[in-house]
């Protein structure tokens, strides 16, 4: 679906099924993460949320067919932790945003994180032992104060290595994911390129029959 110059579809596909499912901390509609005891480093949220969910695709109980929704929901529940995405859907639709109301902003934010689930965390069931190592961090600050980081990674395939980055931002006491790119493709900026076409109504409507119908927008 995301139309990757620099990475085949087949890679971009695996790895960002793996790497939504393992990093999308939806703090939308005002909810906020969990509370910690000790804010950790962004490197080690991500190096959390890789285990949660490995532990989640690796366990032989949730992967016979009577517990696939069980599955399914847990790892929903794993990406609700970690991926802001209010912030990510505000990166996504870019100046529009500004002109949307507060009652658009929740509509398109619930309307995303549907279309994000059907099209990707559906597919957890695609995972075969794919690993992920987690490697160095950048941390920093803008003139306002606000964190921001960056935490690269690799996802190791039988046959490739494909570099993956988190964009984090901290907030609420937390580091959260607004972003990841994936062979320097950004998540945010290839979901931008898929929506700029359409109005907002038209968007929303094309965003409804692709998660009704399973097709891309462009087919609705």
């Amino acid at each position: 679906m995301l139309k990757a110059k620099s990475c085949s579809p087949d890679i971009f596909l695996r790895s960002f099924t793996l790497f939504f499912a393992l990093l999308l901390t939806w703090v939308w509609l005002g909810q906020a993460a969990p509370a910690r005891a000790a804010v950790p480093e962004p490197k080690e949220t991500v190096a959390e949320a890789v285990d949660k969910i490995i532990g989640i695709l690796t366990d032989p109980e949730l992967a016979t067919s009577q517990n696939r929704e069980k599955r399914y929901r847990l790892v929903v529940a794993t990406v609700e932790e970690f991926f802001d995405f209010a912030e990510i859907s505000m990166r996504t639709l870019g100046p529009r945003w500004r002109e949307l109301d507060d009652g658009e902003r929740r509509r398109f934010i619930e309307l995303f994180k549907q279309f994000l689930e059907k099209n990707y965390i559906d597919r957890v069931d695609s995972y075969s032992g794919e690993k992920v190592v987690v490697k160095d961090q950048e941390i920093r600050e803008d003139r306002r104060g606000n964190r921001f980081a960056m935490v690269n990674t690799d996802f190791v395939m039988k046959s490739q290595t494909v570099p993956v980055n988190y964009r984090l931002l901290y907030r609420g006491g937390n580091w959260v994911v607004y972003d990841v790119d994936i062979e320097g493709v950004s998540l945010v900026r290839n979901f931008r390129s898929q929506f700029e076409p359409y109005s907002f109504a038209e968007l929303i409507r094309r965003m409804e029959k692709s998660i009704a119908t399973g097709k891309d927008l462009e087919e609705q």
